[in-house]
């Protein structure tokens, strides 16, 4: 199942889609939807935009220590949905490497993917259902 949903970054009138994919995590994919509209801060590390803890629970599930470019994620350890547009901090040459393990949930489908220049900590979003 593919649902589309939106990270709305309302302090700069943007809107980033996203395209969840239940095939590698059906019940954090599930988790996440149950729980939406969620609105809560948003932070930076690298190339990497996670947001402060959800009320979203989920165990790891199929959780991955490497991910793709523009990839979705649901962290299970810190309960934060992780929009990769690059390489983090502790990543390697070719290889985008989260803090620890992330369930994949799907991926930015947004064009313009300026956004991860403006984010500053703290920056306030809301994540709804298309």
């Amino acid at each position: 199942m593919k649902k589309l949903i939106k990270v709305v970054f309302s302090e700069f009138n943007e809107t980033v889609s996203v395209e969840l994919d239940d095939s590698q995590s059906p019940k954090t994919v599930k988790a996440i939807l149950e729980n939406l509209p969620i609105e809560v801060n948003i932070n930076k590390w690298g190339q990497e935009l996670y947001t402060d803890r959800t009320p979203i629970a989920a165990r790891e599930e199929n959780a991955k220590s490497e991910v793709s470019l523009m990839d979705v994620a649901f962290w299970p350890a810190g309960n934060a949905v992780c929009l990769f547009y690059g390489s983090t901090p502790i990543s390697k040459v070719g290889k985008i490497v989260p803090a620890s393990p992330v369930n994949i949930v799907g991926h930015i489908i947004s064009q313009d993917n300026n956004i991860i220049d403006k984010v500053k900590d703290t920056t306030r979003v809301l994540i709804k259902q298309e």
